[in-house]
């Protein structure tokens, strides 16, 4: 790798990002499913909206297209368990399993009762990008802050800019 590639790496993997467990409905398997992502921001103030990079790749990329809702469980400090069950990307119910949970009712997704927070969100836009993401736009139509958790969200650095 040649150095300005790989300073370009080093740098960009210190932009932090938190954790996420977005969950929606499968409509393939007649079952709530979620993956853990990186890649989530607020993207608009009014309405607000949250937008969401997922690769191109992904198993679960055009489930959530599907599902037309999201969940957005911002991870805390604390959740490293949560967070394990979803790190190896396969998709599958039998994740929430031992989890304390409630269902969406307005976008059928899992709200991790033990996470910072929640965001139900209805997807607006996707637009498959030059590089390996696509871009999800959601609009958050319910969300709130749960006690359970400590409250501090986790941040993520990454070791170089090109892979998670």
């Amino acid at each position: 790798m040649d150095k300005n590639k790989e300073n370009i790496g080093l740098a960009l993997g210190r932009i932090p990002s938190g954790l996420f467990i977005v969950t929606f409905y499968n409509n393939e398997l007649n079952e709530t499913d979620g993956m853990l992502m990186s890649w989530v921001q607020q993207c608009s103030f009014e309405p607000p909206m949250v937008s969401i990079g997922i690769k191109k790749e992904r198993k679960g990329l055009h489930l959530i297209e599907q599902a037309g809702h999201f969940v957005v469980n911002v991870m805390g400090k604390n959740n490293s368990g949560l967070i394990s069950k979803f790190f190896k990307g396969g998709l599958g119910a039998a994740k929430f399993a031992d989890m304390q949970t409630s269902l969406s009712s307005a976008t059928k997704g899992v709200i991790l009762q033990d996470a910072v927070a929640y965001l139900e969100c209805k997807l607006l836009s996707t637009t498959e990008l030059a590089g390996d993401h696509n871009l999800f736009i959601g609009q958050v139509l319910n969300a709130n802050l749960l006690s359970a958790s400590s409250g501090e969200p986790s941040v993520h650095l990454r070791k170089n800019g090109y892979d998670y």
